[in-house]
């Protein structure tokens, strides 16, 4: 650990932060299809790990940040993590608090990942033993994985049963990848389903009956609540949002969350939420306790998805390290999880502690004054000045241009095949992309399994 490192690893969360305080602020983003293409560069340029792990660190701060700022002062979520809070910040913006009740989200955020630190690494540290008992069984956890994130999901036992024809699909290209490129992919088929969602909506425009459904005559309109001028220092301590019960409540159920590390972080927040709702009798306590406690457990799911299986097992075993920290567990050729090569095998519990403080810090170094200061004015200039299909547009063109990096035309293909169909069971069946992202880990166990399965019933 030296000088040197850790002003890069400053430099690398900042700007990071700066990145995704941005794009948090822009309605609808997708942590995953944001995050993960970025993160997918930066290792593949061969970054230091630790800088990568602050680089992710802030990333994941700034954005569960911002994501407030629209959620709150528009009613829309800023962030797919952020749909859980639509419900209370509208239950704000009638009550006429909308600037509380985004203060109180974005300082229960900062909480929420200062506390989620700390005990991710305790809980990791003490996990870390059966790291080698369970290696034998990667492809049996993956599939049990698939099957309980899929059964969890809104499409129940269709998600479930979609794991066996979409297992198969994944390894047929694969067969397709290695006799056009000789090697199998991961970059392209990742990035697929990452991209999928997009796909399956741009693919619309296409078929004219969905594209009369989905013209509008006029843009939306959206009505921004009234900005109140109050004095804040640039970076106010976030305990004085709270009452001394809001702060135990906050605190208790980011020690649980940051623990709960192969939930998905939306049930997660839901569940918190709905439990510290429950609590509340008074109106106005309900909704900004809530609130706090919503956006403290999303990102303490978040930050101990990333931490505990990548420090314990150095395998993607949560929907954060499926889904955008992805590259950090597995990235041909740098990064492998077969055999386990990458962040796992670099850091130290104290490179954990030390740069994953430094990511906190300089994620929101930005990020939580704006959300404080600025929410409105933000708020504004992005709607005006920030295209969302432009911002899209984008991303499309970073995947594309990753999956031309590991298989040319081939790659580009294989992630269009991908994204179109798991697109479609994304939108039309409810079977979201973390059920998709476990299926690709766990679709050669699957495939080995029904086929020996056959030949034994021949």
């Amino acid at each position: 650990m030296t000088i040197g490192l850790i002003i890069q690893a400053f430099l690398a969360a900042f700007l990071g932060g700066l990145i995704f305080s941005i794009i948090g602020i822009i309605p609808g983003t997708d942590e995953t299809a944001t995050m993960a293409p970025i993160t997918l560069v930066l290792v593949l340029l061969g970054l230091h790990p630790v800088i990568l792990f602050s680089w992710a660190m802030g990333i994941i701060v700034a954005m569960q940040i911002t994501h407030t700022v629209p959620t709150s002062m528009a009613a829309l979520p800023g962030s797919t993590m952020a749909v859980p809070m639509v419900y209370y910040s509208a239950l704000a913006k009638r009550l006429g608090i909308p600037h509380i009740g985004m203060r109180k989200m974005a300082a229960g955020s900062l909480i929420g990942s200062f506390i989620a630190l700390p005990v991710s690494i305790i809980f990791a540290y003490f996990l870390a033993p059966l790291g080698d008992i369970i290696k034998p069984y990667i492809g049996l956890i993956f599939a049990l994985g698939a099957i309980i994130i899929a059964y969890m999901s809104n499409a129940r036992w269709a998600a479930v049963i979609s794991l066996i024809p979409y297992s198969f699909l994944i390894q047929g290209l694969q067969r397709i990848a290695v006799e056009a490129v000789d090697k199998t992919l991961f970059i392209s088929i990742f990035m697929g389903i990452t991209i999928g969602p997009m796909i399956s909506e741009l693919f619309n425009v296409f078929v004219p009956k969905m594209r009369k459904k989905k013209r509008r005559d006029k843009p939306n309109e959206i009505w921004l609540a009234p900005d109140i001028k109050e004095r804040y220092g640039y970076y106010p301590n976030p305990l004085r949002f709270f009452t001394k019960r809001q702060r135990k409540s906050i605190a208790l159920s980011s020690i649980i969350s940051s623990c709960m590390f192969t939930f998905s972080p939306v049930g997660t927040t839901v569940l918190f939420g709905e439990l510290t709702s429950a609590r509340r009798k008074e109106l106005y306590e309900r909704v900004t306790t809530t609130l706090g406690v919503q956006d403290a457990v999303s990102n303490a799911t978040y930050i101990g998805g990333l931490i505990i299986p990548l420090m314990a097992f150095g395998l993607p075993l949560s929907p954060v390290a499926l889904g955008p920290a992805a590259p950090l567990f597995n990235a041909p050729p740098v990064f492998t999880i077969e055999p386990i090569h990458n962040l796992h095998n670099y850091l130290s519990l104290w490179d954990y502690l030390v740069f994953g403080l430094i990511g906190i810090i300089a994620g929101s170094l930005l990020a939580y004054p704006i959300s404080i200061r600025k929410a409105r004015a933000w708020t504004e200039k992005m709607f005006r000045k920030i295209s969302h299909e432009a911002l899209i547009g984008s991303f499309l063109g970073l995947i594309f241009m990753l999956a031309f990096y590991e298989a040319g035309l081939m790659g580009i293909i294989i992630a269009l095949c991908i994204g179109l169909f798991g697109g479609i069971l994304h939108n039309l069946f409810d079977i979201h992309t973390g059920v998709q992202f476990m299926a690709y880990y766990a679709s050669s166990w699957i495939v080995s399994q029904l086929v020996s399965l056959s030949a034994l019933l021949k």
